[in-house]
């Protein structure tokens, strides 16, 4: 590819990612290993202290015999990064999660992964963009399926997505003493109302039965890192590692207004990379959500459900100063102790910023 088209979604380098449909290679790991620490440091990052993950003792009389990972902890042994394009923003959009086994701690883990599928549209927030579906299968060190993922993402150009400006007229709230008393209050009902080890039946959930709303926020820049602290990334890397990666991979890296090349992911962090993709400030990342709505669903379901399958569509990004609330409810039973729950996550503006679906089999 010339140099002229990094950056840019041009037909030669489409054609050569179509090229990569099906072929599965190995995914380079943050976590390797479900250790102790690792889930810790996860669930953590993600705002939850449950007992199942976290304490020995406590996980020794549940159904599993010792600490679990909750179904998420997967994304951190090898997270789907968009294949191709060369510096050519990518957006992560949604997942469809299916978990075959649990993962009891100390379980050793590989993943592979392929291009699924290639799309191509005309978006409101930055033009032409492709969207990439990624098929990865994560495994045990015996053989064992631990779970399947379809992951999507919108590739798009970083200088249209910045002339769009889809999100600019959001602006940052500034709360009152009462706004941040309703949140607090919201994470004290929150540490009251976790299922745990008391059992929730198949037969005594109805139709229409709503989980307990759980709050996320005010985002702060410092949530983010927290998360990244458990989640793991293959961008972040410091001094040498971090030049030979750039080297190896041409486009990875994006200058800051001083001249430094530095990672694409300060997004997260940097209020003028954000900018420079159309966005108002620094946002959160979409497997943090992803994971926010995992643990709702984990305190409701308790130590004895199984979280088989996770649609999330992401809609809208959560910006910094943003307060997520989580909502779902039951809708619909099927045989075999199946419910499907229906769950949205709105900020304080009430508007939706992921949508998802939830298959639990309960006892």
């Amino acid at each position: 590819m010339d140099e002229s088209e990094v950056g840019t979604i041009s037909e030669e380098a489409l054609i050569m990612l179509r090229e990569e449909i099906g072929r599965e290679s190995a995914l380079p790991q943050f976590n390797t290993c479900a250790s102790q620490d690792a889930i810790r440091h996860y669930v953590l990052g993600r705002g939850d202290d449950n007992p199942l993950f976290c304490d020995e003792s406590y996980a020794a009389r549940s159904r599993y015999d010792g600490i679990i990972a909750p179904n998420t902890f997967l994304l951190t042994c090898g997270f789907p990064r968009s294949r191709g394009l060369p510096g050519v923003h990518a957006l992560f959009t949604g997942i469809d999660f299916h978990f075959h086994d649990p993962v009891k701690v100390g379980t050793r883990i590989s993943a592979k992964s392929s291009l699924h599928e290639l799309s191509e549209r005309i978006g409101e927030y930055a033009g032409r963009q492709i969207q990439q579906t990624t098929c990865t299968k994560y495994i045990s060190e015996q053989g064992q399926p631990l779970a399947t993922l379809y992951s999507h993402a919108f590739r798009m150009e970083r200088k249209k997505a910045g002339g769009r400006g889809k999100y600019s007229q959001l602006s940052r709230k500034i709360y009152t003493d009462e706004e941040m008393q309703e949140i607090a209050e919201a994470y004290r009902e929150e540490g009251m109302s976790r299922r745990g080890a008391d059992k929730r039946f198949w037969s005594d959930v109805s139709i229409g039965d709503e989980m307990p709303t759980m709050v996320k926020g005010p985002l702060t820049v410092t949530d983010n890192i927290a998360f990244l602290i458990g989640f793991g990334t293959v961008f972040v890397r410091a001094h040498r590692q971090w030049h030979e990666f750039r080297e190896r991979h041409p486009g990875v890296g994006v200058k800051d207004q001083f001249g430094v090349w530095d990672v694409p992911e300060r997004v997260h962090w940097d209020e003028n990379l954000a900018a420079s993709v159309g966005m108002p400030g620094p946002y959160d990342y979409g497997p943090q959500r992803i994971a926010w709505i995992d643990h709702a669903i984990a305190e409701w379901m308790g130590d004895d459900g199984w979280l088989s399958r996770l649609n999330v569509k992401l809609t809208a990004p959560n910006f910094v100063g943003d307060t997520s609330w989580i909502r779902g409810s039951v809708v619909e039973k099927r045989n075999r102790n199946i419910i499907i729950i229906k769950l949205c996550v709105t900020d304080h503006r009430g508007r939706e910023t992921a949508t998802a679906n939830a298959e639990v089999v309960l006892p």
